[in-house]
């Protein structure tokens, strides 16, 4: 939660930016090959659950431009991150939440995996 009242005439993050879970993958090429892998995967003993995965993702309201996808490896796993960022969008103002959420490490443009070693939240 933000420490730092919101300034007159700041938006809050809310009204600029839109947060949603969707099927893992960019497009239905991408989402077929994850399928696949994750088809391989179960195969040779792992769940493939990891691989198929799902995807929250920022989207500016004005324009439906996509700013942030974090990659997950489930619905139940995306659904927590929602939930934490549906928050953030309630009560950061919204150059807050770009700083806090998006422009972690512009150098990835904002894309990011859940899970990993440490089960949190990591740049890909």
């Amino acid at each position: 939660m933000s420490d730092q009242p919101v300034q007159p005439g700041q938006q809050m993050a809310d009204d600029v930016f839109n947060a949603e879970l969707e099927e893992g993958g960019e497009s239905a090429l991408e989402r077929a090959g994850r399928f696949a892998t994750g088809v391989l995967t179960s195969a040779l003993g792992g769940s493939g659950a990891a691989v198929v995965g799902a995807a929250v993702v920022v989207r500016r309201r004005a324009d439906e431009e996509e700013v942030l996808r974090i990659d997950v490896p489930d619905a139940e796993s995306g659904d927590q991150i929602l939930q934490a960022m549906r928050e953030d969008l309630r009560t950061y103002p919204a150059e807050e939440f770009v700083t806090a959420w998006v422009e972690r490490d512009s150098t990835r443009h904002g894309r990011h995996s859940a899970g990993g070693a440490d089960h949190g939240t990591r740049l890909e």
